[in-house]
């Protein structure tokens, strides 16, 4: 019995030290994409001038229990102060710098930002705050970072007042490693479980989701015209074998091979997905959360096999690197160190995987029909998922990929008699659909896609307030100032597999003012 708890412990409940300076590495660069492309519609998604006011979603929440520290930023200025500690915080992290502290500060800023405007939450921020969720209870800065630089540095002065407790050749235990592995195979199940329509059925599914201009890239946008017959059948049959694959692979118990083909799968998987469609950091979360369950050999290997020997000053470097890589970690974490904290406290983190655990597990239950259990969810519960949007809804094109496709379209009328888009700054296009990815950007495209649902009129006044002062906001004369305005919703059937054209858009007027 205690042979096979030592080998489940090794197998599920531990994780090298070294693994996770690199996935700290890789996570902090995630956070930092992410951080780009929301600074790019910084005024219109996040500040007072733009479509959702902080004081109006504090008065009309979008959820319950949602928070946001960003509700206290009003002005673009403020806003953009505001993003501007948040990178430092996400460079701090990644860097590896007082990192303690900045694993947590990275998670609030990064909840904080998501909560702020609910329009624009996707799959892939609510991954990057799982994975912030279940990595604050373990030791990401110990290894590749300046934490362990900067405490080996003054070795000799810290050595007398601390004695370190574990090598950094040893692993982590936690059963946040058992979370996060458990957490990877329920992406990747109930995405694979929801998928039963008859697009997935018949292999077409990787077809029409092509013909989505509101997410597609400029490749995904040529590959839709220049789609070969075979590409969706192998494409779509390819992607369900690989979810349905991996969660297999990710919990193999004997040797390491299976970790790297579960990441080489993922690779495969995420890379494709990240080429033709723009689904936010989605692609790019699960690629890290992958990571995790990569052994550190494999990593070594990865750097043996670095391709530049082409010239003197390259092998330097590379012979540089590579010893940083190797001896990088906290050589000061092969002494031995007394526990820090009282032996009655040291269960106070696993005490607190098992309640996110907990929660999770009931928010599965709640958002996923192919989730089997059913856990009570108590006020108490559900603030646990609200507030840091800790959710698990896990049904991505699913049960079957969209056979149309849809974008929004403001036709504003100015003073001077002009007709713009101001998402675009241009006249109306109302054959968006006929051309290649949306002009405004996805996340734009994410806000008018959820503004048109009638569930979401009450906030379609915010819309009305920030069109009547656009011009001001921009710069503008009162020649411009928007005197009225219409959004219509654009619909158009995507052509079926084999055809290029399909039926006429059609036009539905969402709402008019002022």
């Amino acid at each position: 019995m205690n042979r096979a708890w030592q080998k489940f412990v090794e197998t599920y409940l531990s994780i090298d030290r070294r693994v996770l300076g690199a996935f700290r590495i890789a996570y902090g660069l995630v956070l930092l994409y992410d951080l780009a492309r929301r600074a790019a519609v910084l005024e219109l998604m996040y500040s007072n001038d733009g479509v959702l006011s902080n004081h109006y979603v504090m008065f009309r929440p979008q959820a319950d229990y949602q928070l946001s520290l960003l509700d206290n930023f009003s002005t673009p200025n403020e806003v953009r102060l505001a993003f501007a500690l948040i990178a430092l915080v996400y460079v701090l992290y990644t860097l590896g710098l007082f990192t303690r502290l900045t694993k947590l500060l990275a998670l609030v800023c990064l909840a904080s930002l998501d909560a702020r405007n609910l329009f624009v939450e996707d799959g892939g921020v609510s991954t990057l705050i799982l994975l912030g969720v279940w990595t604050l209870f373990l030791p990401v800065g110990e290894y590749l970072s300046l934490d362990s630089l900067r405490v080996e540095a003054g070795l000799r002065r810290l050595r007398e007042r601390l004695v370190w407790r574990r090598a950094a050749s040893t692993p982590a235990v936690s059963f946040a490693v058992l979370a996060l592995t458990l957490q990877l195979c329920a992406i990747y199940w109930l995405n694979a479980a929801h998928k039963t329509g008859a697009t997935w059925e018949h292999g077409e599914a990787v077809h029409y989701v092509l013909w989505q201009r509101r997410v597609v890239t400029e490749l995904g946008y040529w590959l839709a015209w220049h789609e070969p017959s075979w590409l969706s059948p192998v494409a779509t049959y390819g992607a369900l074998v690989i979810e349905w694959l991996l969660p297999l692979l990710a919990l193999y118990p004997f040797g390491v091979w299976p970790r790297v083909a579960a990441f080489a799968a993922a690779l495969a998987l995420h890379g494709g997905i990240a080429l033709v469609l723009t689904l936010g950091p989605f692609s790019y979360a699960m690629l890290v959360l992958v990571m995790l369950r990569v052994p550190w050999p494999a990593f070594q290997a990865l750097g043996q096999l670095w391709p530049l020997r082409s010239r003197r000053r390259w092998q330097l470097w590379r012979a540089r690197f590579t010893r940083w890589l190797r001896h990088a970690g906290p050589s000061w974490a092969r002494l031995r160190r007394a526990p820090p904290l009282r032996p009655r406290w040291r269960y106070v983190p696993e005490a607190l995987v098992a309640l996110f655990a907990y929660a999770a597990i009931a928010d599965m239950g709640a958002g996923n029909r192919a989730f089997p259990l059913r856990l009570a969810r108590p006020p108490w519960v559900r603030a646990i998922n609200g507030y840091p949007r800790f959710l698990q809804r896990w049904n991505m094109f699913a049960p079957d990929a969209p056979t149309d496709d849809g974008a929004g379209v403001i036709d504003a009328t100015t003073q001077s008699g002009r007709h713009i888009d101001p998402f675009t700054g241009e006249a109306p296009n109302f054959d968006v659909l006929e051309r290649g990815p949306l002009a405004h950007g996805s996340i734009p495209a994410d806000y008018l896609f959820h503004i048109h649902f009638e569930h979401n009129q009450v906030y379609r006044q915010e819309l009305t307030r920030y069109l009547r002062e656009w011009h001001a906001h921009e710069g503008r004369g009162a020649a411009d100032r928007i005197v009225r305005f219409e959004l219509w919703w654009l619909t158009k059937p995507s052509p079926p597999p084999g055809q290029l054209e399909s039926g006429p858009t059609q036009r539905e007027l969402i709402f008019r003012g002022p």
